[in-house]
């Protein structure tokens, strides 16, 4: 374990010991220097119960620091925790302070709550569950995707068993609890699980008509075009197909800019889908479908320009058409 006296010596050594200065005219110091500071400080904490002074040295540390550079020292920090779960006296100590760190004011601490809290899931389920929700509807928004990250862990842990779970947080009357789930699919998703496919688009499907922006921005772009179109293209394009025969408009929007995401091979399936949205009378639907239509042709080039030369021949289709080559001309 860490001596006091040497963590002391180490953390003055980091306030003067400098390899430079940054324009500023505050101390840079060497990346291995800075990660035995923290692993000292770490083994200190544990050794003496002294979660407040590790997040105070942590959190000063981290906020020195910008960019990439405080991203990889945060990153660092973070796994250095997870390592000591695997020692038992550790893991022991460290449940307490992941309950208290999910209500410190400091971002960096709830942030490593979220890290920590799937690791507890089989001890702790209830707590672990109770505070991941609490941690969703964060104020901060860094937060709130960390803790999309933990729900997306622990469903990924065991997924025939913990599913059921992702699909009561999907029902809960919080939108921001609904956003991270939806955020949590992309996670949970994976190419070499295809069984996976059919409940997570049902998990979704109740959504597609969620008229809350902070819902809406999330389901069509990210969990459906970056997610489950990635995953699994072939089973998201045939359930598009199911879905075009709601007339909803949000609906409608979610499938055209989901498309508008996705880099797939199936063009010529995701062009049925668009013909049909190009043609929908609302500006909010086919300006969507136009978007999706302008990537597609930037993807596919003459393609499926071959196709839209044809589609102008209908009236319907026209000024979603118009638009898209517009803003990609040959």
């Amino acid at each position: 374990m860490a001596n006091p006296a040497v963590s002391s010596t180490k953390s003055t050594s980091l306030r003067t010991g400098a390899a430079g200065r940054t324009h500023s005219g505050s101390v840079v110091v060497p990346v291995g220097q800075v990660r035995e500071f923290v692993d000292l400080q770490i083994e200190r904490a544990l050794e003496h119960d002294e979660l407040e002074l590790l997040l105070a040295s942590i959190v000063a540390l981290m906020r020195r620091r910008r960019g990439k550079e405080a991203e990889s020292l945060k990153a660092y920090v973070f796994e250095q925790m997870l390592e000591r779960l695997d020692e038992p006296p550790s893991r022991r100590r460290i449940w307490p302070w992941v309950r208290l760190c999910a209500a410190r004011p400091e971002v960096e601490a709830r942030q490593l709550a979220c890290v920590l809290l799937s690791a507890y899931w089989k001890d702790h389920r209830k707590d672990v569950e109770r505070l991941t929700l609490n941690l969703a509807r964060d104020e901060d928004a860094e937060v709130r995707q960390y803790a999309a990250s933990t729900m997306s862990r622990i469903v990924r842990a065991n997924f025939r068993l913990r599913l059921r779970y992702l699909q009561a947080w999907s029902r809960h009357p919080d939108p921001s609890v609904r956003r991270q789930v939806i955020i949590a699919t992309v996670g949970v998703a994976d190419p070499d699980r295809p069984e996976r496919a059919k409940h997570l688009l049902n998990l979704l499907e109740p959504h597609l008509k969620d008229r809350d922006p902070y819902v809406r921005r999330n389901l069509g772009p990210f969990a459906l075009g970056q997610g489950l179109l990635r995953a699994y293209p072939e089973a998201t394009l045939v359930r598009f197909k199911q879905w075009l025969k709601e007339d909803d408009e949000v609906l409608r929007w979610n499938l055209a800019i989901a498309l508008a995401a996705a880099d797939i091979e199936q063009w010529e399936a995701a062009l049925e889908i668009l013909k049909i949205l190009a043609a929908d009378s609302r500006r909010f639907v086919w300006g969507a479908a136009s978007a999706a239509l302008s990537t597609l042709t930037g993807r596919q080039g003459d393609e499926v320009r071959t196709h839209l030369r044809r589609w102008m021949r209908d009236p319907q289709l026209r000024v979603a058409v118009t638009s898209a080559l517009r803003t990609n001309p040959r």
